[in-house]
């Protein structure tokens, strides 16, 4: 197979044309002083705590701000000179937030600004909603799961705005969950060259006999039990897994990360929250996430079945790929990973 990079504007699905690492994030404190003005006007009193959040793939800023007054917010903001890619993805996002109502089960929207610096760089923010909560468990609770389908099934209700102009999922992420396609050029020893030094790495080559030999037919259920049913005209996030998701004290979910949204079947997003817990749990069976869904609104068995299959090969493929120089080593770990549990579900 070809050595392609992996991480070009069209690699959207689940996130993955992300930049850096999250340990090299800009903070608060680097942020343009113009920038930390319009932060604190829009808030409304200066801000005093700015705590810098660790999680995640991409540069910019990604702070927890609180107010002399006690009000809280979620700053994004990153310099598009140097970073022209998150820059994009905050400006999309923005777009989303603000367009989304108030009973939404995401981040509420409190402004966006692009800030020309003397440099001539340009300096894009967003400032959302600061959600008091947690990242689902690991591997997830059944009321967990539970909570979070009944979030995405309160988004099904809610009306896109046309203005938004949101890509279809048949088109925006359908190509990319048929990697199953490429990969019946066959798999080698040598296309995993880039995931040689990741824990998976030898279980993934111990599978290559059956990948090569079940590639085929994979592709051929990706397309009949998923992409040919993308269609839609819901609300699709297509990133979500426990990292993109908040838990309340009350048991109720957040949505957050939106830059990649969708309009298509809402299924996608039942499903990819599904096989989140499927990676998680090798004890779990995709019978038993289905019946967490809401009874009257829940993807077919198949088409759960297909999104296991297409992300395997999704997860597959991204890991065969060059990563470009600024790839982070725990997203090339991470890739290897979930690659490995969906095949051996696949294969057990």
């Amino acid at each position: 197979m070809p050595h392609q990079q992996f991480d070009g504007p069209g690699c959207k699905l689940l996130g993955m044309s992300q930049e850096k690492s999250a340990q090299q994030r800009l903070t608060w404190s680097e942020l343009p002083t113009a920038l930390q003005l319009w932060v604190e006007d829009t808030l409304g009193s200066p801000v005093v705590s700015a705590d810098s959040q660790a999680g995640g793939f991409s540069l910019g800023t990604a702070d927890r701000l609180i107010t002399e007054n006690g009000r809280r917010a979620f700053l994004k903001a990153v310099s598009a000179k140097e970073h022209p890619g998150t820059a994009d993805l905050h400006r999309q996002e923005a777009k989303v937030s603000a367009a989304f109502t108030q009973d939404a089960p995401v981040a509420g929207f409190l402004g966006f600004t692009e800030y020309q610096s003397k440099d001539e760089d340009t300096w894009v923010a967003l400032l959302l909603a600061d959600i008091e909560g947690r990242h689902p468990s690991s591997p997830w609770q059944p009321s967990e799961l539970k909570a979070v389908f009944a979030a995405l099934d309160a988004l099904r209700d809610l009306d896109i705005d046309p203005a938004l102009e949101l890509e279809p999922a048949a088109e925006s992420v359908g190509p990319e969950l048929k990697f199953w396609h490429r990969l019946t050029e066959g798999v080698s020893l040598d296309d995993l060259q880039y995931v040689k030094d990741t824990p998976s790495y030898r279980d993934l080559v111990e599978l290559l006999p059956q990948v090569n030999e079940h590639a085929a037919g994979f592709a051929v259920k990706v397309d009949e039990q998923l992409v040919a049913h993308l269609g839609g005209t819901d609300y699709v996030h297509t990133d979500l897994r426990a990292d993109n998701i908040l838990l309340t004290s009350d048991g109720q979910a957040v949505l957050v990360d939106w830059p990649w949204a969708n309009i298509g079947n809402a299924d996608l997003d039942m499903a990819q929250v599904a096989v989140d817990a499927l990676i998680q749990d090798s004890h779990l069976t995709e019978q038993q996430v289905l019946e967490l869904m809401p009874a009257h609104r829940r993807p077919s068995l198949e088409f759960l079945h297909g999104c296991v299959v297409a992300l395997a090969g999704y997860y597959l493929y991204a890991s065969t790929l060059k990563p470009s120089a600024s790839t982070n080593s725990s997203l090339i770990e991470m890739r290897a990973h979930r690659a490995l549990a969906l095949l051996q579900r696949l294969f057990g």
